[in-house]
């Protein structure tokens, strides 16, 4: 072994960095996911690295999802999120945004119903504008009609309306 066990997630991490670096933007498009893979193995790193980490697993797990890898799309978004941290949304608010609304939906999409319920409250629990809180609101929606809360899911709908000043019909008891 030439590298220590302790040592080597800190090695690779230090590799993702120098391919990041190095790779013109057409090269890191076509290895993206190894990069980023690497990138999320370093431990120590300053908040410009953390901010750009949760860009590239933003980045990644959009490409994830446009190729229909749901599940490896809600790795790498979770890994942004914990890349940006508690302060996420103070210091990198679109990152952020983008994080758990493209996370919601991954996790939507796999069934992960808990973590989708999670990340969408935690985005309307934000100050947004209307055409983001539209697209965790959409999925929402969506989600209760998948499991068949037909009635949840009307509510949900009608709620948003509500929000956006709507005319919106009043649902009988």
């Amino acid at each position: 072994e030439l590298i220590r066990p302790e040592q080597r997630d800190s090695f690779r991490g230090r590799i993702g960095s120098i391919l990041l670096q190095s790779l013109s933007p057409q090269e890191l498009e076509a290895c993206l996911f190894q990069v980023v893979g690497l990138l999320n193995c370093a431990s120590q790193i300053t908040d410009k690295e953390r901010d750009e980490l949760a860009r590239m697993n933003l980045k990644a797990g959009i490409k994830a999802s446009k190729n229909a890898a749901f599940d490896t799309a809600k790795v790498y978004f979770k890994a942004g999120r914990e890349a940006l941290g508690s302060k996420g949304w103070e210091g990198n608010y679109g990152t952020m945004l983008d994080l758990c609304s493209h996370g919601a939906n991954a996790c939507f999409l796999t069934g992960d119903f808990d973590t989708m319920n999670e990340l969408i409250d935690e985005v309307l629990s934000k100050d947004i504008d209307t055409k983001e809180s539209y697209r965790v609101s959409d999925i929402k929606v969506k989600s209760l009609l998948t499991v068949g809360k037909m009635n949840e899911s009307i509510d949900a709908a009608l709620e948003f309306r509500r929000q956006l000043g709507l005319p919106t019909p009043q649902r009988k008891p």
